[in-house]
């Protein structure tokens, strides 16, 4: 399996994903709302689909060649200096150097910078310069580039969703499979640049969309409940339900769903509705 740093990515789910493709014999996939597109990275690089078409809304990929050569910098930069990769805390001359050089750096590099200087997963996604006070995780980018190489052999959109599945609408046949793994219902889209709230009538309109589509679709919520009772209001033939859960802090947890529901699907010659 193969991952990038990113907030919200499904990477624990590339091998349940892997599964359900190859049983349902899936050989498309399109994902709306792309993020790192690490599922359809994984099913491309693993032969297990001939085509994936992601959509980079906030054009993430369109930053990464530049941020990998600005990360190979710094991190030589650090190298020269004489600091030691750990998870320690920085001295405070350490951390002067390293937020004196994060200081010059383009605002849009600096939440993917701090994978390597931001000991909190919360702070990189709106990281500040005064948060740099680390020097740890891999130093390198040999991983990071194959995986833009991958991600270079994929169809990418920097659109709208509705658009990039309107786009899309002469591609979808019996074949296909839509990954939907949207801003969680009600709650903030910390990892995109649009900070409002993805609630209830866009969660609706969203599925209405797809469900336009004819497509089957996988899709992510949080709370096994509510997602199966939201599907199944909507009319939608849900065929697999997974449930994964993610400790938060203060000892909470979080349900994680993936919902595969089918549409207009033919496996072995069964037309399932």
């Amino acid at each position: 399996m193969i991952s990038i740093p990113f907030l919200g990515s499904k990477r624990n789910y590339v091998r349940p994903v892997e599964e359900l493709v190859s049983l349902y014999g899936y050989r498309k996939v399109f994902e709306p709302f792309g993020g790192s597109a690490v599922l359809s990275v994984n099913l491309y690089n693993d032969g297990i689909i001939d085509k994936a078409f992601i959509n980079d809304f906030d054009h993430l990929f369109d930053l990464y060649p530049s941020y990998l050569d600005l990360k190979d910098e710094i991190i030589k930069k650090c190298f020269d200096y004489g600091m030691e990769k750990s998870k320690k805390k920085l001295s405070e001359k350490d951390r002067a150097f390293v937020q004196g050089l994060i200081s010059q750096v383009d605002e849009d590099y600096i939440p993917l910078l701090a994978n390597n200087f931001v000991f909190s997963g919360r702070a990189a996604d709106k990281a500040r310069v005064t948060d740099f006070n680390y020097f740890f995780n891999e130093t390198g980018t040999e991983k990071q580039r194959h995986y833009l190489s991958v991600i270079n052999k994929l169809d990418r959109s920097t659109l709208d969703y509705k658009d990039f599945l309107d786009k899309h609408k002469n591609e979808f046949d019996s074949d296909s499979l839509i990954i939907l793994d949207p801003p969680y219902l009600n709650s903030a889209q910390k990892h995109y640049k649009n900070s409002e709230f993805f609630g209830l009538a866009d969660t609706i309109e969203m599925l209405e969309k797809v469900r336009d589509t004819g497509v089957d679709f996988l899709y992510f919520n949080m709370v096994e409940r509510d997602t199966k009772k939201l599907l199944e209001a909507l009319g939608f033939n849900i065929v697999n339900m997974q449930v994964k859960h993610q400790n938060l802090n203060y000892g909470a947890r979080r349900e994680d769903v993936l919902a595969l529901v089918h549409q207009n699907k033919t496996v072995a010659g069964v037309k399932i509705a």
